[in-house]
């Protein structure tokens, strides 16, 4: 069974690759997706680990035998086969050949901007940043405690892995840096408290925009509005009585007579 990149998720790209390494157990992928510090781009937890590897091994492209290791009762150990290493290659080979998509995620937010208020867009590109420096900031540290820690230098991957995020997230902070400044300098209200800009329609609604006036609907008493309901409910229950009573006064009036009636 094949399987193409386009539903292979990153998760199982990144287990199978661990596992293409040489034999494992499913606990041991566990330590090496945290002593890589792999988590700062994959989200997955211990029973996904071992719901991916039961995943990829229906699909022919891992084998697992029952192995003991002396300490601990018998685990599953698994190993690559030959069409899950040539699916692999495929993939990592797509992957790192195509440029990265735009159009998408936060290129395609950029593609929208003028959907929201400049001050929105203010607020979102700055929390942004905060965020992006935070997770910087996190993997930075990760990558100074692997260098630190590892006797041996460190892997190709490892050091490729660290390094380009690292880049693409200190590029991205200048470019945000950059485009908020100029965004405050084309707005400068947005950064004043709200209270201040009630009556200003351009960092309210855009430089070409008008002011846009907005009708509140006010909120309905809750108890009028269950009062309304239970009336409501009554006249639809006299209202069926009545039916059926005009109903019965219609059946017995157009009943005919039998025929010993008539006698």
């Amino acid at each position: 069974m094949t399987k193409s990149n386009a539903v292979m998720t990153d998760a199982e790209l990144t287990i199978l690759s661990l596992v293409a390494e040489g034999p494992q157990y499913g606990y041991e992928i566990q330590h090496t997706i945290d002593d890589r510090g792999l988590r700062e781009w994959l989200t997955i937890g211990f029973s996904s680990i071992y719901y991916i590897l039961n995943k990829l091994e229906r699909q022919n492209m891992v084998t697992s035998e029952m192995r003991a290791d002396g300490q601990t009762p018998a685990h599953k150990m698994y190993r690559i086969t030959d069409g899950g290493r040539g699916i692999l290659q495929t993939s990592i080979s797509e992957l790192l050949r195509q440029p990265r998509a735009f159009g998408t995620g936060f290129e395609l937010g950029l593609a929208n901007l003028t959907v929201l208020k400049p001050r929105q867009v203010y607020k979102v590109l700055s929390d942004h940043h905060v965020d992006l420096k935070l997770r910087l900031e996190a993997v930075a540290s990760s990558w100074i405690r692997h260098q630190a820690e590892d006797s041996e230098p460190i892997a190709e991957h490892i050091w490729a892995l660290y390094t380009h995020s690292i880049a693409l997230m200190k590029a991205e902070l200048e470019w945000l840096e950059s485009f908020i400044a100029d965004w405050k300098a084309k707005y400068p209200a947005v950064v004043q408290p709200s209270s201040e800009l009630r009556n200003d329609p351009i960092v309210e609604n855009g430089a070409n925009a008008r002011a846009t006036q907005y009708h509140k609907r006010t909120t309905p008493d809750p108890a009028k509005m269950i009062q309304r309901l239970k009336r409501s409910k009554l006249s639809t229950s006299e209202h069926e009585s009545t039916s059926d009573k005009d109903n019965n006064n219609h059946s017995d009036e157009d009943e005919p007579e039998s025929p010993d009636s008539e006698e």
